[in-house]
């Protein structure tokens, strides 16, 4: 009787351990045409906006988020840990090889594609002297050195559908712990023009 009750009691003491593994949430998501990715666990899926099975896209060692789908659909860009570091990279939707476009000891992250499809903005703060701010940079879908923007800072921004201008925020709250803030770190929306 006392085995049977120490062995029901580990059986349990397991099935909680087990049930307690962190599942995380479904984040930063992205549409296109006909799919959305997200991220789940830490890794890239992707599944058609009619639904179905989503499917994992990336499994390497390390951390992505932040997902953004080419103007095109064909391609997604986004950030990733593999190496002790974030940076920007690029992959099919299709699934495949991740395609790595920087590799600054700063931290890159993802924010939009240039309308054409030829540009990522991602912002980092690998030229603020001391990383106490992100500023925006352009790179070439295809890797090469990445433009910085003359906007003096930044974190979240939009292009617009022409990609003459760009609609950004110079503060996230995006990570931020608190909900229904308007102190003043309350963002506003500004716009830029490229030109």
């Amino acid at each position: 009787m006392k085995k049977t009750l120490i062995i029901i009691i580990i059986c349990a003491m397991a099935m909680q351990v087990k049930a307690q593994i962190n599942a995380r949430m479904f984040r930063e998501s992205d549409v296109s045409e006909t799919m959305i990715t997200f991220v789940y666990a830490g890794d890239i899926w992707t599944v058609s906006k009619l639904g179905g099975q989503a499917t994992k896209l990336s499994s390497p060692t390390g951390n992505e988020k932040f997902p953004k789908f080419s103007p095109d659909g064909s391609q997604i860009a986004f950030t990733a840990n593999y190496d002790g570091n974030w940076d920007v990279y690029v992959i099919p939707t299709t699934g495949g090889l991740p395609k790595r476009l920087t590799s600054h000891g700063g931290y890159d992250e993802v924010v939009d594609w240039h309308p054409d499809g030829s540009k990522i903005l991602f912002t980092s703060s690998r030229a603020s002297g001391r990383q106490r701010f992100s500023q925006f940079f352009e790179i070439s879908s295809e890797g090469g050195q990445p433009q910085k923007l003359d906007i003096p800072d930044g974190s979240v921004g939009s292009y617009a559908s022409d990609g003459t201008k760009l609609a950004l925020n110079l503060k996230s709250r995006i990570n931020r712990t608190w909900k229904r803030y308007k102190g003043g770190w309350e963002p506003d929306i500004w716009t830029y023009d490229l030109a």
